[in-house]
């Protein structure tokens, strides 16, 4: 290997590793035998024997069928899981704007014992949001709007999940507060589907109010269905501005 330098160049610093006459006992470019990974031992237990190196195109396609089964029924418990949480009222994930969460220990004979968790009110930033709706329904603010005057003002902050640190107002936070019915008093979940918005009426809402409403029901509705491609169902103010008809189906 030629190590002369070059002009306007570097010569290449090379490891005395790769020498062999002062480090004779490192083996180098040997592997050492791979150990099963998990998704052979996962394609053995399911078809019942192992694979060996020469099975045949039967018993391969056999144990890929399994395991194809086995993810989508894991998928299956996983959906039901969250469907359920939803429509008993617990939330999943950080807190929106306005809320923190609380925790609760739940011990039930159909499910699985732990710790849920449930929205309570933050009294520091939840009068932002009502003001925040006020402001973009009755004044005609646009996003970008409120969320200047939001700093001019010098109103709390949201708090990065993360970080736990402040995050400055953008268009961005703004346009997410005004767009979740959580403002609402109920668990919502399913507003989309592989990335494409759903009507309301395709939700899942929790069977009952979960916690304390920030948004009068007719505020949020008229603003949602300003900004929504579509109409949302028939307004029903006394609960999450479905019909009756409509909730039942979420």
């Amino acid at each position: 290997m030629d190590l002369t330098p070059q002009p306007d160049r570097r010569p290449r610093r090379v490891s005395p590793r790769i020498n062999p006459l002062f480090y004779p006992f490192v083996s180098y470019r040997t592997r050492r035998p791979e150990s099963p990974t998990g998704w052979r031992r996962l394609r053995e237990a399911l078809t019942g024997y192992p694979l060996a190196a020469y099975a045949d195109d039967d018993r391969r396609e056999s144990a890929d069928l399994g395991v194809y089964l086995y993810q989508v029924e894991l998928a299956r418990r996983s959906q039901l899981a969250l469907w359920q949480r939803t429509r008993d009222g617990w939330w999943l994930g950080p807190a929106p704007y306005g809320y923190a969460l609380e925790q609760h220990w739940v011990e039930q004979e159909s499910a699985r014992a732990g710790w849920r968790h449930r929205l309570i009110v933050d009294a520091l930033r939840a009068p932002v949001v009502s003001l925040i709706f006020v402001w973009s329904v009755h004044e005609n603010l646009s996003d970008r709007a409120i969320a200047r005057r939001l700093t001019e003002q010098q109103h709390p902050r949201p708090v990065d999940p993360v970080s736990g640190r402040a995050r400055a107002w953008s268009r961005a936070v703004v346009r997410t507060i005004l767009a979740n019915p959580v403002y609402l008093g109920y668990v919502v979940r399913g507003r989309t589907l592989r990335a494409v918005e759903q009507p309301p009426e395709n939700w899942t809402w929790s069977r009952q109010r979960s916690h304390r409403a920030l948004v009068e029901p007719a505020l949020f509705w008229t603003l949602y269905n300003r900004r929504a491609r579509w109409v949302s169902p028939t307004l029903d103010t006394d609960t999450t501005g479905l019909t009756n008809q409509s909730r039942e189906a979420a």
